[in-house]
């Protein structure tokens, strides 16, 4: 009851108009660059960081939650409508989006979408605004095993998402890590895999990857359609979902909201591992699994809703113990200390307006995102009536632009040309790309989380094991893969079984 009245005293406060103008800009801002490949809502909120100084902190910190929330969602529309991820989080709304758009379906996937995250991030603020002290003392039980363990989780459920052999996809994972560990090693601070090019020394940017295999191997394709004489459909029809069809959508919506509320408490598990592992189970779950990636809303509607869903739960550890969660957590910490706020138990007692005026004001950016999502998403699907050479056009340009500012870099423009090459060729040969950039993505964060913990315990291996919460999620991992496995297993049993009774 408590709890109730502090967010109803912070929902007064969230509706001040000047708070909800903040709020409100933020939001667009966010959702705007995220939907911008290359751009990125965490590099908008580091840009924004230096505006907050004429801010009160209360201020400040609405400001930044509104790209928070509206950036998480933004890399959605890029990724349903030109098959570009905005961000990472929003590389499985791909997978099944991007189909429909492709049925002349973009509308509607974008507003399963919106609703989605929407719910996703609306879930996760009350779940911010009620629990927050007692599931803070269960992020302060996770050390570096158990972030090694979550994102070895992310990475195990690659299998369940495999449209090809799961050889095939462990293959193109591993071809990943790899591209994820060129560079100067973090721990030892040793150049390796750079093959004495000194350009290679920074390392590839899974930004920069993923706008070459999806982006730049799309136009390709597209435009080798097109110039054979094959139409290329994706013109824009707004047939929206009606509120029925959305319910039916309850069941992925609430397992992916779920997922996502839990990863998100865990600091550095973040909404890309949260959206893959929600894509996955659900595949797993869902009557039509074996159709996923053709366009089916369940797999559209559950990632989306786990990657908004741990954005209110990444605030938890941050507000509670001053352990930010992710990057964009990690700006926010930055804006407190530089206000002079030291987050922690303390806060929720000697600023406890403030607090909940945060909680108020997110829980009504994830309300506001549905007007600002449908107006962004509205100006963007405008690119589905340009004819195929003009999108493709765009895209090219956006592509490179976007490559470019991603570091200032010009060796990244040839190293997203590369990629785009090759996804092309991928794509000619049926090897999957998705794995590929998990692996980039998540890769480097399972190595520093493995060797981190190593060095804190003594090179002991089965700290891993012995720890309860990183065992217990390595072992859900496994599970994961033996369930994921069960259909081809039974196959292959059949398939003995078959000759041994002729």
């Amino acid at each position: 009851m408590e709890a109730l009245i502090n967010l109803a005293h912070g929902m007064m406060g969230a509706l001040e108009p000047y708070n909800l103008a903040v709020m409100l800009m933020g939001l667009a801002v966010g959702v705007i660059a995220g939907a911008l490949p290359g751009i990125s809502f965490v590099n908008a909120m580091a840009m924004a960081l230096p505006f907050t100084y004429l801010m009160t902190p209360l201020t400040a910190m609405v400001f930044l939650g509104g790209i928070y929330a509206g950036g998480v969602f933004g890399g959605s529309i890029s990724s349903i409508l030109i098959n570009i991820p905005g961000t990472p989080a929003s590389l499985p709304s791909c997978w099944d989006g991007y189909p429909m758009t492709k049925r002349g379906e973009s509308a509607r996937a974008l507003m399963i979408a919106i609703a989605a995250s929407a719910t996703g991030g609306i879930v996760s603020a009350l779940l911010l605004s009620f629990a927050a002290p007692p599931f803070a003392k269960f992020a302060l039980a996770f050390d570096q095993p158990e972030f090694f363990a979550a994102t070895f989780l992310g990475l195990v459920s690659i299998i369940a998402i495999a449209k090809a052999a799961p050889w095939v996809s462990f293959l193109s994972l591993f071809v990943g890590m790899a591209i994820g560990s060129i560079g100067v090693d973090a721990l030892y601070g040793l150049p390796r895999l750079t093959f004495g090019f000194p350009a290679l020394q920074n390392g590839v940017n899974f930004v920069v990857v993923m706008i070459g295999l999806f982006a730049l191997s799309e136009v390709m394709e597209m435009l080798g359609k097109t110039s054979h004489g094959e139409a290329v459909k994706g013109k824009l029809k707004f047939k929206l979902p009606s509120l029925r069809e959305l319910w039916a959508l309850k069941g992925s919506v609430g397992r992916g909201t779920a997922i996502g509320c839990m990863i998100g408490m865990i600091p550095g598990a973040g909404a890309t591992v949260g959206a893959v592992v929600a894509y996955g189970i659900e595949k797993q779950v869902s009557p039509r699994g074996a159709q996923f990636g053709t366009g089916i809303e369940d797999g559209l509607a559950a990632p989306e809703s786990a990657k908004n869903a741990t954005t209110g739960a990444a605030m938890i550890p941050l507000l509670t113990l001053g352990i930010p969660g992710s990057a964009a957590t990690a700006i926010m910490l930055a804006a407190m200390v530089l206000h002079g706020v030291n987050p922690g138990p303390l806060l929720f007692i000697t600023q406890s307006d403030m607090v909940y005026t945060i909680f108020a004001s997110l829980l009504l950016a994830n309300l506001f995102m549905i007007i600002v999502g449908v107006g962004v998403a509205r100006a963007f699907s405008s690119l589905m009536k340009v004819p195929p050479t003009v999108l493709g056009a765009f895209i090219v340009v956006l592509s490179v632009v976007g490559a470019y500012g991603v570091r200032n870099n010009i060796i990244d423009v040839y190293i997203c040309l590369f990629f785009g090459v090759l996804g092309y060729i991928m794509k000619r040969v049926d090897f999957p790309s998705s794995p590929l950039v998990l692996g980039v993505i998540l890769g480097p964060l399972a190595e520093r989380y493995f060797m981190t913990s190593l060095a804190n315990y003594d090179n002991d291996m089965s700290i891993f094991v012995t720890r309860p919460i990183s065992a217990s999620i390595l072992t859900f991992a496994l599970v994961f893969v033996l369930w994921a496995l069960v259909p081809d297993l039974k196959r292959i049993i059949l398939r003995r079984k078959v000759p041994a009774l002729e």
